[in-house]
C-alpha cells in the first residue's frame, strides 16, 4: 500500500467512524437491521463472496468452515484499492470507487444498472453471522469494526499465499450462535445452485468442513458459433463428500445492445438426451422468480431491493425476457441441427415435456404486479408452427405435412406413406409416435390441446377405418376431409400386411364391428369387397367345392389361422339357407324375370321353422316385401304373386265383409297347407301372420290428392307452400255402407256393426283412429288434424236399422231404439255408440256408468276438455294457441341463427306493450275503427298474448329451476265467517298467467334439452352433460312440488341385538332409495294422543321395511315400542347429490363430442361375480388386504352404491383379518354407517379426521359422497377427489348410474381401477328414459360371462365361477339362464336344509305352481294401476295362502329342533308387491319361520332358504324385448336369491300369449331339465282349503269405495281396487254353525252339546286349526290326494286321525280354519 493509500484508508476510518456513531443511535438502527436482513436465504452472501471473486479475475475459490468461523479464498489477480472518501460521489458515479469504499459502506459501490457490482450491499449479508469481517489481501489486511468502519491489521493470517485474497468471518454475532451459523452455511455449501455457470472467470470452487471435502467445477468441452449465438457444451461438476455428480447442458448466448450477455440452458441426461428441469430464473445467480420454464434462462434483470426477485413492470426487464423467449425459440433450431450432425437427435417426442404448453400458466404481458414469461410461450409456439421441427419416426417435418396419432400403435401400423393414402396428404408423416393423443387429452387437457394446434391433423382408429366428414360451410353440406381406408388402398397392400392389419382389427369389438360394411377383404378376384352389405347381411363366404353365385375370399388371405379366425369371428363362413335366401333368390325379385315362388316358398318356410326366436323378426323384415305369396283376383283362376301386406286370411267372416269390395285380396291358403302339410298348419298360420297377412280388417292411411280438395271437411289452413292431406280409412267400410244403404240389406248392416264393434275392441276408440291430417307451411311446417271421411260415412249416411225396422242414420236413432239384432252390451258397443254419438235417453245415471267404463286415459283427456270449456275455449282457440307456439319456436330459430326476420305475427322480444306484437292476424275478426275491436276479438287471444309476452325467448336452466309462485288468492283475511268471502279476480288472473308463463319455459327448455339428447352421440361428453341435467331438473321438479316426501309406518321393533336399531314396517307409501343419502331425519312416534321425536342418523332401505339407526342421543330405552301406533317420517330430497355430480362432471371441460366411451383408460380391471360367488369376499381377500401387507405406501379408496354395501365390505374385511387387528391402523370407514358395530371401531371416522396421516389406508365409502365430500381436519378442506389415489374399487358397480361411475374414471388417474360386479344383475334406477338401463358394463359392451369381451380395450376380466349360495339343482337353472352353464357349485344336493313337512306336497328343490289367467272380470284378470304397475289378485291370494300354509306346516314339522327358516317372496311388479305384503302383514306366522316380501330390487344382494318367485304378467303380454318380465337382469336376481328350494308361480299354459314370456319359459324349461315337480294352484287350493276354487268363491272384488265395513263381511277376502291403488281386507270366522242332526257323538252314543257361535273377523285362532268337538281343537299335519280324494290327518293333543275331508266337511264333522 503506498503512502497516499494508507492516508486515504486512515480517513476513510475516519468518516466511517462518524458514520458508525450515526448508525448507532436509537433512531437510525433500523438502517442497519434493514439492511442486513434483505435476504430471507441467511447465507446468500456465499454467492456475493463467489461474484467478487470472479469480478476478481478468480479461477479458484476455496471455503473453509470451522466451528467458530468461515475462511474463504480465492486466486483473483485484481486487489483490494481505497480512494479518498472526500470524492466518494464523483468517484462512485465514474465507477472508480474503491474496494475498501465499497466493502465499508451501505448502498454506495461501483454497481451499475443490470449487474451484480463490487462489493454491493449483498456483502453486508454476512453480518448475520460475524461482527468483525477480516480481509486479507496481497495489498492490505483490514477488519471491518462496528458495521462499517475499516481497521487497518499490520499481521498477515498465517499460510495466506502471496497471490491470494482471504477473508476470514468469526462467528462472533451477538444473536446467532456459533452452531446455527456453522449448520446454515455448511448447508449452503452443500446446495449451491450451478454457481458457476454464468461467472467468466471461476472454472473450480473447493469448501471443506470436519470430514466433507466437496467440489463444484465446470467445464466447456465444446464451444460453436451460430450467428449472433454462441452454443456451449458445458459440464457442470458437483461433489459434496459422496459421489461425483456431471450435469450437462447446452447453453446458447447473446449480447444486448449494450454488451451484456443472456443465456438460454438446455439441460441433458446421462445418454445426452434433452431433460426437462424447473429452475428459477438467473441472475448470474438464482432468484426466486418462478419461470415456469422447464429450461434454464439468465440475463441481467433489475431485481428486488431483497434480489430474489425480478421487478415487474420495467421495461429493461420485458425487453431481457422478449430476447430470452426469441433466443429460446431459435435454440430449439440449433439443437434439432446439432442432433441430426451428430446422428443423434436432440429435438425428440420429449420436447413436449420442456417447452411451454399451456398458455394460462402465465401471467399476462400487461400485468404490472407480476414479470411475465408470456412469450417464451409464444414464440416457442410459432416456431413449432413454421420450422420443420415437429419430431417424426425418424426426422421432421413442418406442420402441413404432420399428423397425429390417438395410441401410439396407429403410428405402427400404418406407414408414412400409407398415411399419406389415407389422409390424401402428399408426404404426410406421423409426429410424436410414442405418445397417444388419447391417454394426454386424459392426463394433460392442455399439452393435447397445444399439439393439435401445431399439427396439420389427429387421426384415431375411427378416422382411419372410416375417415372423417366435416361441414363445409360454403356449399353447406358435409364433405370427406380424410378419405380413410379405401378399396383402392387395400387392394395396393401386400398380403403379410394385410394379415397384421386383419389382426390388429380383432382386437377389439369396436374395431371388428366398424369394418364388416367395408371393403377390407379381397375377394377370389383380389378385388377389395365388405363382409356385410349395408343391410347387415353377409355377401362374403369362405370358399367350397360346386360353390356358384357367391362372393367368395382371396385365397392366400386363408393361408394364415389367424385371418382366417378373425373371418369366422366377423361371421363370414360358408353359405347358410338365409345367405342363400339372400344372395342368391331375392336379388330374383329385383330383375323382374318369371320366378316359380312355390321353391321359394317352401326354402323360406323351412328357414323361418328353424330360425332362432331372437332372428325371426329380421328374418320376416328380409322377406316380407318380395312379390312370393300367391293369390287369386276375384272370378280369376290364374295365380299371381304379391306382397304379404296387401292379402287377407281366407276366412268366411273376411270373405263376407268384403263380399262389396272386389279388389280386396285373399292368400290361396289351401294350396299352401297342402304344400306344407296339415301338420305344420299351426306354424303356416304364424309364418303368414308374422309376414303381414291380416286376420282382421285393416285401418289404412290414403293420401287425399288434390281432385278431392273441393271436399269441405278437408282444412284449409293459411299456407305459403300448398297443402297435403292424408286420413285413415276402414278398409272396405265405403263399400260396404253404400252396398247398404242401396240394397236395404238387414244382414249387411248386422255384419257392419259387428266389423265396427271388433274393431273397437281392438284399438278402444275410433275417435282417435279415424283422424286425417293436414301438412302445411307457413314460415315453419306445421299439422292440423280433422276427422276422416269414413266418421262422416258413418254417422251421416243410413246404415242403421231401428227397432222399428227402417234404416236411419246415427242422429236418428237412440240407443234404446236400435233394433235388437246388433250387440249392444259389449265393451266395444258402448265405444261404438260413443264414436257414432248415438244418444242415451237413459238419463244422467247412464252417462256415468258409461265415463266409469272409460279409461284412465280417456278420463284424462275429458277433464282437459271440461278446463277448455270452463275457460271458454274454442276449438280454433286451441289450434291459435298451438300456431302461437310455433310462431315462438320460428322466431327463437331465426334469432339464433341471425337469419331473415321472423314473420309479421311472431313474438316479439322487446317490452313493448302494444298487443299487436304477438300472433295477430287480419282474420282475427277486428273491425278497425267500428268501436267494437275488444267485442269482436275472440276472448282467449289477448289472454294467450299476454301469457306469450311473459315468457322468454331462450329459457335458461335457472329459470325453469325456480319453486312456481305460490298462490296466494287465497290468502287469509280479517273476515266474519258470515260474511261470503271476497274473490280478487285480478290477482288470481294474474297468478294463473305467471304459471302460465313458467309452464311454457318449462316445456321449451326441457324440448331443448331432450333434442341435444337424442342428437348427441351415444357416450359423449355432451350426451353426458345433457342427460344428468336433465335428471337433476328431473329430481328438483319433483322436489319443488312434493316438498317433502312423508312417510308413515304401522309397526316400529328393535332390531335384535342393538341398542339404537329400529326396523320400520308397513310403510304408507314406496320408500325411496335416496332416503340412504340423508341424515338427521325426523322420526315421530305416536303413542295414541302422545308423540316422541327423535333423530334418525342413517337409513337402509329393505324393500317394504326401512331399518334406522337413531343418533346417539335418542332416548328409547323406556318406550314400550309395540305401543307405538304410527311412526313417521318427513324427509327432503337430496337434489343436491345430483347437482353436486353434474357440476363437476361439466368441470371435466371436455369438448361435447368427445367420446367418453373410446376414450376410457386402460387401467380397468373387471371382477365379474354372479350370484353367490363371493365377489365381496374376492375383493377383500384377494386385493384390498394382500395391498395393505405390502411394504409400500397406498392409498385406496373402494366406492359402494349405498351404505349398507360399504359396511358389508367394511365388516367382511375385518371378519376376514380374524384376530389380526392391525386395520385400525389403515381402515377408515368414511361418511354414515347403519351397523353399530362399525359405529363404535376405530376405523369409523367422521370429517374432522385427518387422512393425510395415514400413509397406508383403505377408505370405503359411498360413490354419491365422491364428487363432493371431503375430510376437514382443522378447518382444511380435503376433497375425496382431490386425493391421489394409487388404487380405487368400485363394488357393486350394476346398480350405479353410469354417469357417478364415469365421473371418477375420468376424474382420477390411479394405477389401477377394479371394477367388482355383475352386468346380470339389477341395473341402476334413473328417472330419464334415455339411459335407463345403462351402467359401466353396457359402455365397455361386457355382456358375456363365456366370452367376455370389452371396448375400447381388452380389458382384464376375474370371472369368479364357483357358487356358493345355492344347491346344484337351482344354481344350475340360472348358470344356465345367464353365465351360459359355466358356474360350479361349492354345495351338495344332500347339504340342503330339510324342511321335514308331510302335508301332501312333494317338495322338491325346484317347484312350478301355475295360475290361471283369464281377460274376463275377476280376480283371475291382470290389471295395471295408473303408474304402470301390474298386479294379479289371485296369484297374490294364492302366494299369501300358500306361504302361510307351508310356514305353519315347517314350524310344526320342526318344533323343538331350534331351526330357523327364512323365506323370500318375490314379485317383478311394486303393485304385486305392495298388495302380497299387506296380506302377509295380516298373519299370525310361527317365530322361527320370517318371511320377507319385496320386488326385485329389494332383493338385490339378498338370500333366503325358500323363494317364492311370483311372475305375474302385465294386462297384455307381449313380445317385446323391453317388457318388464323380457328382461334377463329381472329374472336372474329372482331365481338366484334361493339357497335350498325355489317356488315358480306363473300364469298358466291356457294364458293368452303366455308364450310371449321368453324367459320366463327358458326358465321352466331349465327347471324342468332339474326334475321340478309342478302342480296347479287349484290342486294346491283343493289340499289346502279342501276345495280348488276356494279364491274365487271367497273373494268379493269391487272397483268403488263399497267394501263391507259395518254389517258382518260377507266374503273372506274383501278387495277395492281402483287407479293409484289396491286394497284388501281379510275376514275369518272363529266357528262354524253345526246342525243338530250332524253333531258328533260321545262314546256312549250321546249327542255331545256343542256351543254355537258367529263373531267377525278378528279371531284366535290361525290358519290350519280345527275343532272337532269329539277330540277338541287340533290342527292339520298331513293332506294328501288319492284317487281324486283329499284325505286330511288332524293331530288332537296325542291322537292322530284321517278324514275324508270332503265329507267330513259336508257332514259338518270338523270345523276349519
Amino acid at each position: 500500500m503506498t503512502e497516499q493509500e494508507k492516508q486515504f484508508f486512515a480517513a476513510l476510518t475516519a468518516d466511517r467512524a462518524e458514520s458508525a456513531d450515526t448508525l448507532e443511535k436509537p433512531s437510525m438502527r433500523g438502517i442497519k437491521n434493514s439492511v442486513v436482513e434483505k435476504y430471507s436465504d441467511q447465507a446468500h452472501f456465499i454467492y456475493e463472496l463467489l461474484q467478487n471473486a470472479d469480478d476478481a479475475g478468480a479461477t479458484n475459490a476455496r471455503f473453509i468452515l470451522e466451528p467458530d468461523r468461515l475462511i474463504f479464498i480465492h486466486n483473483g489477480t485484481r486487489h483490494f484499492s481505497v480512494t479518498d472518501p472526500s470524492h466518494e460521489d464523483e468517484d462512485s458515479d465514474a465507477g472508480r470507487l474503491g474496494d475498501i469504499n465499497s466493502i465499508t459502506s451501505i448502498a454506495n459501490s461501483n454497481k451499475t444498472a443490470a449487474s451484480i457490482g463490487k462489493f454491493g450491499v449483498g456483502f453486508k449479508a454476512v453480518f448475520q453471522y460475524t461482527s468483525t469481517p477480516y480481509i486479507y489481501d496481497p495489498n492490505v489486511h483490514f477488519r471491518i469494526d462496528r458495521f462499517i468502519v475499516p481497521t487497518f491489521i499490520e499481521e498477515d493470517f498465517e499460510g495466506r499465499r502471496a497471490n491470494e485474497t482471504l477473508f476470514v468471518f468469526p462467528f462472533d454475532h451477538a444473536e446467532r450462535g456459533q452452531k446455527e451459523a456453522y449448520s446454515d452455511i455448511a448447508e449452503k455449501l452443500r446446495s449451491l445452485s450451478y454457481p458457476l455457470l454464468f461467472l467468466s472467470s471461476l472454472r473450480d470452487i473447493d469448501f471443506e468442513f470436519e470430514d466433507v471435502i466437496g467440489l463444484y467445477g465446470k467445464s466447456i468441452p465444446e464451444t460453436r458459433q451460430i450467428g449472433e449465438s454462441t452454443a456451449e457444451l458445458i459440464t457442470l461438476t458437483q461433489n459434496s463428500g459422496e459421489d461425483i455428480v456431471d450435469q450437462y447442458l447446452w447453453l446458447f448466448t447473446r449480447k444486448d445492445e449494450a454488451g451484456r450477455k443472456y443465456s438460454v440452458g438446455f439441460f441433458l441426461d446421462k445418454d445426452k438426451k434433452l431433460l426437462p428441469k424447473k429452475e428459477p430464473a438467473f441472475c448470474f445467480f438464482p432468484t426466486k422468480e418462478n419461470t415456469g420454464l422447464n429450461f434454464l434462462i439468465h440475463a441481467p434483470f433489475l431485481l428486488t431491493d431483497s434480489r430474489e426477485g425480478i421487478r415487474a413492470g420495467v421495461a429493461h426487464n420485458n425487453h431481457m425476457v422478449a430476447l430470452l423467449a426469441k433466443l429460446a425459440s431459435d435454440s430449439l433450431l440449433y439443437l434439432r441441427d446439432i442432433g441430426i450432425e451428430k446422428s443423434a437427435r436432440l429435438i425428440d417426442d420429449s420436447i413436449l415435456s420442456i417447452i411451454p404448453t399451456d398458455g394460462d400458466s402465465f401471467t399476462d404481458v400487461n400485468d404490472k404486479r407480476h414479470i411475465s414469461f408470456m412469450p417464451f410461450f409464444t414464440e416457442i409456439k410459432n416456431i413449432f408452427t413454421t420450422e420443420s421441427i415437429l419430431p417424426t419416426r425418424d426426422g421432421y417435418c413442418a406442420k402441413d405435412t404432420a399428423c397425429w396419432a390417438a395410441v401410439p400403435q396407429l403410428a405402427e401400423l400404418f406407414t408414412d406413406e400409407q398415411l399419406a393414402d389415407i389422409c390424401e396428404i402428399p408426404e404426410a408423416h406421423w409426429v410424436f409416435v410414442s405418445m397417444g393423443r388419447d391417454e394426454i387429452q386424459r392426463g394433460n387437457k392442455a399439452l393435447a390441446s397445444y399439439v393439435d394446434e401445431i399439427v396439420n391433423t389427429w387421426l384415431d382408429e375411427n378416422t382411419i377405418i372410416s375417415g372423417r366428414t366435416v361441414w363445409d360451410s360454403y356449399y353447406r353440406k358435409r364433405t370427406k376431409s380424410i378419405k380413410g381406408i379405401s378399396a383402392n388402398f387395400v387392394e395396393k397392400q401386400p398380403i403379410a400386411w394385410l394379415h397384421v392389419f386383419y389382426k390388429w382389427l380383432s382386437e377389439t369389438t369396436k374395431r371388428t364391428d366398424s369394418i364388416k360394411k367395408m371393403p377390407i377383404f379381397l375377394d377370389k378376384d383380389r378385388k377389395a369387397v365388405a363382409a356385410f352389405d349395408s343391410s347387415e347381411h353377409l355377401i362374403l363366404f369362405l370358399p367350397d367345392k360346386d360353390l356358384s353365385g357367391y362372393t367368395t375370399v382371396y385365397s392366400e388371405l386363408l393361408t394364415e389361422k389367424e385371418t382366417v379366425a378373425f373371418l369366422e369371428k366377423i361371421g363370414v363362413k360358408k353359405p347358410s339357407i338365409r345367405n342363400q335366401i339372400y344372395n342368391i333368390i331375392l336379388p330374383q325379385y329385383k330383375s323382374g324375370v318369371e320366378i316359380d315362388t312355390d321353391p321359394h316358398f317352401l326354402l323360406f318356410f323351412k328357414y323361418y321353422k328353424q330360425c332362432p326366436q331372437e332372428e325371426v323378426d329380421d328374418f320376416i323384415e328380409l322377406i316380407k316385401d318380395c312379390d312370393f305369396v300367391t293369390y287369386y283376383e276375384p272370378d280369376d283362376s290364374q295365380p299371381y304373386r304379391g306382397k304379404a301386406s296387401d292379402l287377407y286370411f281366407p276366412s268366411p267372416e273376411l270373405k263376407e265383409y268384403f263380399e262389396t269390395k272386389k279388389d280386396a285380396l285373399f292368400v290361396a291358403y289351401d294350396e299352401y297347407l297342402d304344400l306344407v302339410g296339415a301338420s305344420n298348419e299351426k306354424q303356416l298360420i304364424s309364418f303368414l301372420t308374422e309376414l303381414g297377412i291380416k286376420k282382421s280388417i285393416s285401418i289404412v292411411t290414403r293420401t287425399i290428392d288434390y281432385s278431392e280438395a273441393v271436399r269441405r271437411d278437408l282444412p284449409m289452413p293459411r299456407s305459403t307452400r300448398g297443402h297435403s292431406w292424408s286420413e285413415k280409412t276402414i278398409d272396405g267400410c265405403k263399400e260396404l255402407v253404400t252396398a247398404i244403404t242401396e240394397s236395404k240389406s238387414i244382414e249387411k248392416s248386422k255384419l257392419l256393426w259387428s266389423a265396427l264393434v271388433g274393431i273397437c275392441e281392438t284399438y278402444h276408440s275410433l275417435s282417435y283412429l279415424l283422424i286425417g291430417s293436414c301438412s302445411y307451411y307457413y314460415y315453419s311446417g306445421y299439422t292440423q288434424s280433422f276427422e276422416a271421411a269414413d266418421v262422416v260415412l258413418l254417422r251421416t249416411e243410413k246404415w242403421l236399422v231401428n227397432a222399428a225396422g227402417d234404416f236411419v242414420s246415427t242422429s236418428e236413432i237412440t240407443r234404446d231404439e236400435i233394433a235388437s239384432i246388433y250387440d249392444t252390451s259389449s265393451e266395444g258397443a258402448s265405444s261404438l255408440f260413443n264414436f257414432l254419438q248415438i244418444a242415451n235417453e237413459a238419463g244422467a245415471d247412464d252417462d256415468d256408468d258409461d265415463y266409469d267404463n272409460l279409461t284412465d286415459k280417456q278420463k284424462e283427456r275429458i277433464e282437459l276438455a271440461k278446463k277448455a270449456e270452463a275457460l271458454g275455449l274454442t276449438e280454433d282457440d286451441l289450434e291459435e294457441i298451438a300456431f302461437i307456439k310455433k310462431q315462438r319456436e320460428a322466431a327463437n330459430a331465426a334469432r339464433q341463427q341471425k337469419g331473415p326476420q321472423a314473420p309479421t305475427g311472431t313474438v316479439s322480444n322487446d317490452d313493448s306493450d302494444s298487443e299487436d306484437d304477438i300472433g295477430e292476424e287480419e282474420d282475427f275478426g277486428e273491425d278497425a275503427g267500428s268501436g267494437n275491436e275488444g267485442y269482436n276479438r275472440k276472448p282467449s287471444s289477448k289472454v294467450i298474448r299476454d301469457i306469450a309476452r311473459r315468457t322468454k325467448p331462450q329459457p335458461t336452466r335457472n329459470d325453469i329451476v325456480q319453486p312456481e309462485p305460490e298462490d296466494r288468492a287465497d290468502e287469509e283475511i280479517d273476515e266474519d265467517e258470515y260474511t261470503p268471502r271476497p274473490v280478487d279476480y285480478s290477482k288470481r288472473i294474474e297468478q294463473a298467467k305467471q304459471k302460465s308463463a313458467i309452464e311454457i319455459d318449462k316445456i321449451a327448455y326441457f324440448e331443448g334439452l331432450q333434442k341435444r339428447a337424442v342428437n348427441a352421440e351415444k357416450y359423449s361428453f355432451c350426451w353426458f352433460n345433457t342427460l344428468l341435467e336433465m335428471e337433476t331438473l328431473t329430481s328438483n321438479a319433483n322436489n319443488l312440488n312434493s316438498k317433502e316426501v312423508s312417510i308413515s309406518f304401522a309397526r316400529v321393533e328393535r332390531e335384535s341385538g342393538t341398542q339404537r336399531t329400529l326396523v320400520l314396517k308397513y310403510p304408507s307409501r314406496y320408500i325411496p332409495q335416496f332416503m340412504e343419502d340423508l341424515a338427521d331425519i325426523p322420526l315421530v312416534l305416536h303413542f295414541g294422543d302422545q308423540t316422541k321425536t327423535v333423530a334418525i342418523e342413517v337409513a337402509n332401505v329393505k324393500s317394504y321395511t326401512l331399518r334406522v339407526k337413531l343418533k346417539t342421543n335418542a332416548d328409547i330405552d323406556g318406550i314400550d315400542l309395540s305401543a307405538v301406533t304410527e311412526a313417521r317420517i318427513d324427509a327432503k330430497s337430496p337434489v343436491f347429490l345430483l347437482e353436486e355430480l353434474r357440476k363437476q362432471f361439466a368441470a371435466l371441460g371436455y369438448d361435447d363430442d368427445y367420446n367418453m366411451q373410446q376414450n376410457l383408460c386402460e387401467n380397468i380391471e373387471f371382477v365379474f361375480g354372479p350370484p353367490g360367488t363371493g365377489k365381496t369376499t374376492h375383493l377383500v381377500r384377494n386385493i384390498l388386504i394382500p395391498m395393505m401387507q405390502q411394504q409400500e405406501d397406498l392409498k385406496v379408496l373402494v366406492l359402494t352404491p349405498t351404505n349398507k354395501s360399504a359396511d358389508v365390505l367394511v365388516s367382511r374385511l375385518m371378519d376376514t383379518m380374524g384376530s389380526d387387528t392391525s386395520y385400525i391402523d389403515w381402515l377408515v370407514r368414511f361418511g354414515i354407517t347403519n351397523d353399530e358395530a362399525i359405529e363404535a371401531s376405530e376405523v369409523f371416522r367422521d370429517k374432522t379426521f385427518d387422512i393425510r396421516k395415514l400413509k397406508r389406508t383403505i377408505t370405503v365409502t359411498t360413490i354419491a359422497r365422491f364428487p363432493y365430500d371431503f375430510f376437514m381436519p382443522n378447518g382444511a378442506r380435503i376433497f375425496l377427489n382431490a386425493i391421489n389415489w394409487d388404487y380405487i374399487v368400485v363394488d357393486e358397480a350394476s346398480m350405479i348410474p353410469i354417469a357417478n361411475i364415469v365421473y371418477p374414471l375420468y376424474k382420477k388417474t390411479p394405477r389401477k381401477f377394479y371394477i367388482a360386479g355383475d352386468p346380470f344383475q339389477i341395473e341402476p334406477i334413473t328417472a330419464i328414459d334415455l339411459w335407463k338401463n345403462e351402467n359401466i358394463y353396457t359402455m365397455v359392451q361386457l355382456d358375456s360371462f363365456v366370452d367376455p369381451v370389452t371396448v375400447p380395450y381388452k380389458y382384464p376380466v376375474t370371472l369368479l365361477t364357483t357358487q356358493y349360495r345355492s344347491i346344484p339343482a337351482i344354481g344350475s337353472v340360472f348358470s344356465k339362464f345367464a353365465y351360459g352353464g359355466i358356474l360350479k357349485h361349492n354345495r351338495t344336493a344332500d347339504s340342503a336344509k330339510l324342511l321335514n313337512v308331510d302335508c301332501g306336497l312333494n317338495i322338491s328343490a325346484l317347484n312350478i305352481v301355475k295360475f290361471p289367467v283369464t281377460k274376463y272380470e275377476s280376480i283371475t284378470r291382470s290389471k295395471r294401476l295408473q303408474h304402470s304397475s301390474s298386479y294379479h289378485i289371485y296369484s297374490a291370494l294364492f302366494s299369501f295362502e300358500f306361504t302361510s300354509f307351508l310356514a305353519e306346516n315347517i314350524a310344526r314339522a320342526n318344533e323343538g329342533t331350534q331351526r330357523n327358516f327364512t323365506i323370500g317372496i318375490i314379485a317383478p311388479y311394486r303393485a304385486q308387491a305392495d298388495l302380497i305384503d299387506k296380506l302377509m302383514a295380516s298373519a299370525s306366522l310361527p317365530v322361527s319361520v320370517s318371511v320377507q316380501v319385496g320386488t326385485i330390487h329389494g332383493f338385490q344382494g339378498d338370500e333366503c332358504d325358500i323363494i317364492i318367485a311370483v311372475f305375474n304378467a302385465p294386462p297384455s303380454i307381449s313380445s317385446s324385448k323391453e317388457m318388464f318380465l323380457n328382461k334377463k337382469n329381472i329374472i336372474n336376481v329372482s331365481i338366484s336369491r334361493a339357497r335350498d328350494y325355489l317356488f315358480i308361480i306363473m300364469p298358466d299354459d291356457d294364458t293368452e300369449n303366455v308364450e310371449n314370456l321368453r324367459l320366463v319359459k327358458r326358465v321352466e324349461r331349465l327347471a324342468k331339465d332339474e326334475y321340478a315337480t309342478e302342480w296347479h294352484s287349484h290342486d294346491l287350493e283343493k289340499l289346502i282349503f279342501g276345495t280348488s276354487d276356494y279364491l274365487e268363491e271367497n273373494t268379493f272384488s269391487t272397483g268403488h269405495q263399497s267394501v263391507n265395513v259395518y254389517g258382518l263381511p260377507e266374503k273372506t277376502y274383501e278387495i277395492r281396487s281402483e287407479d293409484t291403488a289396491v286394497d284388501v281386507q281379510i275376514h275369518r270366522n272363529v266357528t262354524v254353525q253345526i246342525p243338530q242332526s250332524n253333531l258328533p257323538f260321545d262314546d256312549k252314543n250321546k249327542p255331545l252339546t256343542v256351543s254355537v257361535e258367529t263373531q267377525p273377523a278378528r279371531n284366535t285362532k290361525k290358519r290350519g286349526d280345527v275343532v272337532s268337538k269329539q277330540y277338541g281343537d287340533g290342527y292339520v299335519v298331513k293332506r294328501a290326494i288319492n284317487s281324486g280324494k283329499t284325505y286330511v290327518t288332524i293331530q288332537f293333543g296325542n291322537i292322530q286321525k284321517t278324514y275324508d275331508e270332503d265329507i267330513a266337511r259336508k257332514n259338518r264333522e270338523l270345523t276349519f280354519f
